[in-house]
């Protein structure tokens, strides 16, 4: 099988979980932010609630709406009241609606107003919304130094775990355009950055399944079906995340029957039926969520 082919498919799940920042994002913002006193800003907040639910939705119309009625009660609120998570609420409806250069105007006037004491969470979101536009408008280099700054400083689980996306995503693609000796000392980079993360909490799901798109890049494939099983376990963010690790389990699968010898496949094999008996699928290469007229479309 063509190498480049299999990068390119394993590439395409760091493209998938990128739609999961922002509504991971609004955790932090729903359980730091302080009461507000001004109305604009209350109103801000409670319409880019509003936006992330119909967003996960995937009611993009109505997320839109609701995306543009906090942008309007943000810039209400700096114009009269101009403060750090004025700014900050202003620059992440912005990013929402890919209004990237606006965006980083709106970040970058949030860290020159100042952050409050006990507002580190807004801090820390505004650096991710900086990283985000920068990286949209083609400051990759400053993006990452961002993501890379927040995955070893960041104590707010959610902006670690976005954080940690994005710097493997940008990683993984630059490795994709290397040679093999300098592609494997990338992917060296990104795999310890990711146990570390893990390291501190293991009980991660995202974590172990970075991990095992990490490893199946390096050839890995053993290790990379165990932390995918472990991603499984231990719970993932979205269904869409959930299923493409099941996906990604079944690629294992298929890379060791065609790699290990018919003893060790044997073993493997018998241990893999055991975990497709538990989750209840068809069969060792559809998943229980996986109509079966998917399965023969893509044969």
């Amino acid at each position: 099988m063509n190498r480049n082919f299999l990068f390119k498919k394993e590439m395409s799940c760091f493209r998938k979980c990128s739609r999961i920042t922002l509504p991971v994002l609004l955790i932090v913002l729903c359980l730091y932010s302080l009461s507000a006193c001004v109305s604009h800003l209350k109103e801000a907040k409670f319409n880019y609630t509003q936006a992330q639910k119909f967003s996960r939705l995937y009611q993009t119309e109505k997320a839109i709406a609701y995306f543009k009625r906090t942008l309007r009660e943000a810039e209400k609120e700096v114009e009269k009241h101009p403060s750090a998570q004025g700014y900050m609420l202003k620059g992440m409806a912005e990013l929402s609606l890919k209004k990237w250069e606006k965006a980083e105007e709106s970040f970058l006037n949030a860290f020159s107003y100042g952050f409050e004491k006990g507002e580190d969470w807004a801090r820390q979101l505004s650096l991710f919304g900086l990283a985000s536009s920068m990286e949209e408008l083609g400051l990759e280099n400053s993006a990452l130094r961002i993501y890379s700054n927040l995955i070893q400083k960041s104590k707010l689980k959610p902006v670690t775990v976005s954080a940690a996306q994005k710097y493997s995503s940008i990683m993984l693609r630059r490795a994709l355009r290397k040679e093999e000796k300098e592609r494997k000392k990338m992917l060296a980079v990104v795999l310890k950055a990711v146990e570390k993360l893990a390291e501190k909490d293991l009980s991660c799901g995202f974590y172990h399944y970075l991990q095992s798109q990490i490893l199946s890049h390096l050839s890995d494939y053993k290790r990379s079906f165990e932390e995918a099983v472990m991603a499984r376990e231990l719970g993932l963010p979205t269904q869409e995340i959930f299923r493409d690790n099941d996906l990604q389990i079944i690629f294992c699968y298929q890379r060791l029957k065609v790699k290990l010898s018919p003893e060790e496949w044997e073993e493997f094999r018998a241990r893999y039926m055991k975990w497709v008996k538990r989750w209840n699928w068809k069969d060792p290469e559809i998943p229980g969520w996986k109509k079966e007229t998917d399965h023969a479309a893509g044969n």
